[in-house]
């Protein structure tokens, strides 16, 4: 999935009844938010995704450590999958931005706007953790460890960059 313009091809998407609800007074706006708090989930489930999937290539990259007879080689492998494990779930498991049509409270379009621009961020992050991840394999064991607490440092920075996101929820 590319992680550009979600929020145009769910707009093209519109079944004939959602086409209707447009001149239900408050349905339009309701509508936006759904589709917004739609793209969000969809991009947040890409870049959890991404980053489960980066975990099997350092599990492989570890059991090639392991093979080489290196076991005191170990602890920064299995703290970067456990990060990656930690950030995945945080950004799939992330507050959707929810509001009913009919709540006191409301999370405003613009928010969810600013949310989805946020998270097209937070996958460009994803993507630099992947790379330096799959450099891992074609290293000696210097350089494999000097790379693993590089993506660690990476996959740390992602989650505080993503801590902002409750900020932006909240006060928008």
């Amino acid at each position: 999935m590319e992680a550009h313009d979600i929020h145009g091809k769910a707009v093209g998407q519109r079944s004939l009844l959602q086409k209707i609800g447009n001149f239900v007074p408050g349905f339009r706006g309701y509508q936006k938010r759904e589709e917004w708090r739609e793209v969000d989930a969809t991009q947040r489930t890409w870049c959890a995704e991404k980053l489960t999937g980066s975990k099997e290539k350092v599990k492989r990259a570890l059991n090639d450590v392991i093979a080489g007879g290196d076991l005191d080689g170990i602890t920064p492998f299995e703290k970067l999958m456990g990060r990656l494990d930690t950030v995945a779930n945080k950004i799939k498991n992330a507050d959707r931005g929810w509001s009913g049509m009919f709540d006191t409270i409301k999370v405003e379009e613009h928010q969810l706007e600013k949310v989805y621009q946020f998270d097209l961020s937070l996958a460009e992050g994803v993507t630099e953790v992947e790379k330096a991840i799959d450099s891992l394999g074609s290293s000696d064991k210097d350089t494999s460890l000097k790379l693993v607490r590089e993506a660690t440092d990476l996959v740390s920075k992602l989650e505080e960059y993503f801590a902002k996101r409750e900020e932006i929820m909240r006060k928008g």
